[in-house]
């Protein structure tokens, strides 16, 4: 029981766990009217020819499937773009997806690097149903760990797509809530570059330096990052350092191709969780001041696109992950640390994904096969397990325009997936009899778009993920067994959905309604020790998005998602699914009395949820909260801008997540932050 509790305590840490009114229209709106002029049977033409002409070939290399116009997407897809990106006066993803899209996180360590996405109504392992892209490759991995949020620069960060709901047909494993792609910012013509520096409360530092440039027919960029901080807790302290290259060549009019290399070392505290008493009385303080981790990672990719004619074209993607994670937990006795529990992970991943497209005046077809080939290897204490998962599935994807303003979209994947594995327990070792699954997904959609005021939609989807590796194993330490369990099953539901996007002069909005109903959700249930899956689940909500000018210096957005997760059938019937808050609010008021000078104040509402594991829902609930948030931008000319921000304004105690009835993890207090960002 020790050790089993040990793991449903420690698990997330173990695995790691507005603009004015022009300009933010700019997001919504220039898509709103690029989709609504693109959606005409005269002008469809144009734009597949420019998709695949040989003036700009570059949009070849990053799979086709993963482009185009958001609004041509039958799902609700919230763009942030560059301009909101530089005005938000966010550090890192996590604050600028929390602030901007409303996403909700979980973090058990006091800051954002170790924090887990939650999107669509999943409470623990949500990260592992949310996809995660960067410039089209997966950063998920094959087991329960999480990204690394910090790895990730903000600067270089051209654009992020939020796309929600199902879209396994398109994406694959892990995209069940939703999928969040990043795509960074492309060469230009001129040399520029850009350095920031700023600091904030808990001795936090942070510099960045990037540059870009072409050289004939040769793009470049490059960037270096250092992050370090203190922490709200004890021992909650972080401190990383990235950098990174990318090269993109244009060879001539019909071939293109890109590379790119970038690495990340950082050491972080884990503070561990703590007792309601205990938080009651400082929530700053650690009870765990020894636990550690340390994380190297190194990430290559590259692509290829050609460009045969004006209607067929076919690109290649691949990439190589390596990354070795290094943790220390220490058991404590008489209040001193007793002895050391260390882990050590170390993943391996390769992907290779050829595409062919076909587009003439009316169809665009995809055909293509995703390959990867996850590597796990870990050691808990002395005990090693070694994992291996390998996907192959094969996809196709098609627009066609049924009629002026009118798209039908369809898409079908077929993914094969092998689990092969070892374990030893106390020197014994058991090698784990290959578990095979095969899992497809499919979806249809119509897109009905309105001439200078908008589009409505609506889909029909069927998505899957598969267990995480070390959800699959069932390790049996007092016969120093382990296997994989059969019994456990992929996870698979479908979903229907409708929603739209609207334009009315100052008033720009964005909505859906959807339900989900979901078979073999996967569960840690720590009655029975054990992951398992439920018979059923479901998920009906909405989502709304608004921006309104007030005037022209004043303007308010709303952003807000209401979620019901429930638990149908079983021993849980009725419950429902722990960690997972009904409503979620974001208002935000943005003031810009001249053109260098910008305001923004916002809150952020989080309702009340059941600590995770409780799935009988009788534990005490943590409560809801508001978060008040303040940021000022000046520019003090075209190259030169300065920025103070505040978060938590009020300090509000909250806690981000549990596991457990005593086992709580509070939430940052107040930080204040200033900074100056020089470009040329």
């Amino acid at each position: 029981m020790l050790v089993a509790r040990f793991f449903w305590q420690y698990l997330p840490e173990v695995m790691h766990k507005p603009t004015n009114t022009l300009r933010r229209a700019s997001a919504l709106g220039l898509a709103l009217t690029y989709a609504i002029t693109s959606l005409r049977a005269d002008e469809i033409d144009a734009d597949l020819a420019e998709t695949t002409h040989p003036e700009l070939p570059t949009t070849l290399v990053s799979a086709p499937r993963f482009s185009g116009a958001d609004m041509e997407v039958p799902a609700r897809v919230q763009l942030i773009d560059r301009v909101t990106i530089e005005d938000s006066g966010a550090t890192d993803l996590v604050e600028l997806l929390s602030q901007e899209a409303n996403l909700h996180f979980r973090s058990t360590s006091g800051n954002s690097a170790l924090s887990e996405i939650s999107l669509g109504g999943f409470g623990e392992g949500s990260g592992q149903r949310v996809l995660i892209l960067l410039d089209g490759h997966r950063l998920n991995t094959a087991d329960l760990g999480q990204i690394n949020w910090l790895s990730i620069p903000l600067f270089l960060v051209e654009s992020i797509e939020v796309i929600k709901g199902g879209q396994s047909a398109i994406y694959g494993n892990n995209a069940i809530g939703g999928v969040i792609k990043i795509t960074t910012a492309q060469p230009q013509e001129e040399l520029s570059g850009l350095l920031q520096l700023s600091g904030s409360s808990f001795d936090s530092y942070n510099a960045r330096l990037g540059v870009s440039g072409k050289v004939g027919s040769l793009g470049f960029s490059a960037h270096a990052e250092h992050d370090e901080t203190d922490g709200y807790r004890q021992n909650s302290q972080y401190e990383a350092d990235s950098v990174g290259v990318k090269f993109n060549w244009i060879a001539d009019d019909w071939f293109s191709a890109y590379f790119s290399v970038s690495g990340v070392e950082s050491e972080y505290g884990l503070p561990g969780p703590l007792s309601r008493t205990e938080l009651a009385t400082e929530p700053e303080q650690s009870t765990e001041f020894a636990n550690f981790g340390e994380e190297e990672a190194i990430y290559y990719r590259g692509g290829i696109g050609l460009c045969f004619n004006d209607e067929f074209s076919v690109s290649l993607d691949a990439g190589y992950t390596k990354r070795d994670l290094y943790t220390v937990f220490y058991f404590y006795g008489g209040g001193a640390p007793a002895f050391p529990f260390e882990i050590d992970q170390d993943y391996e991943v390769f992907s290779v994904s050829p595409a062919l497209t076909y587009k003439n005046d009316r169809l665009t077809a995809i055909i293509g096969i995703d390959y990867y080939d996850d590597q796990v290897g870990a050691a808990f204490g002395t005990d090693p397990v070694e994992y291996e998962r390998q996907t192959l599935a094969a996809f196709t994807s098609l627009k066609y325009n049924l009629a002026e303003n009118l798209i039908l979209t369809a898409s079908l994947r077929s993914e094969y997936a092998r689990t092969d594995g070892s374990y030893t327990v106390s020197g014994a070792v058991s090698d784990l009899n290959a578990l095979t699954e095969d899992q497809y997904a499919w979806s249809l959609g119509v897109i009905k778009a309105f001439e200078q005021h908008g589009r409505v939609y609506g889909s029909l989807r069927r998505f899957y993920r598969y267990a995480a590796t070390d959800e699959v194993t069932v390790v049996d330490f007092s016969g120093a067994t382990a296997s994989f369990n059969p019994n456990l099953d992929a996870e698979w539901g479908h979903e229907a959905e409708l929603g739209g996007d609207w334009a009315f002069h100052s008033l720009v909005i964005g909505a859906r309604i959807y339900y989900q109903w979901m078979n073999d959700e996967i569960i840690y249930n720590p009655s029975a020790v054990a992951n398992v899956n439920l018979d059923e689940t479901s998920r009906y909500g909405a989502d709304l998005f608004a921006t309104y000018a007030l005037t022209g210096k004043l303007e308010a957005s709303v952003n807000y998602t209401y979620v019901s997760a429930k638990i149908d059938g079983g021993f849980f019937d009725g419950s429902e699914v722990p960690l997972v808050p009904k409503h979620k609010l974001r208002v935000a008021m943005e003031y810009c009395p001249s053109d260098p000078v910008r305001v923004v104040v916002g809150a952020t509402y989080t309702d009340n949820v059941y600590v995770g594991s409780d799935f009988s829902n009788t534990a005490s609930e943590l409560n809801n909260y508001v978060l008040v948030d303040l940021s000022v931008r000046y520019a003090l000319g075209d190259n030169v801008s300065v920025f103070v921000a505040v978060n938590n304004v009020f300090n509000k105690e909250y806690v981000s997540t549990a596991f457990g009835p005593d086992a709580l993890y509070p939430g940052v207090g107040r930080s204040a932050k200033a900074g100056v960002t020089l470009s040329y």
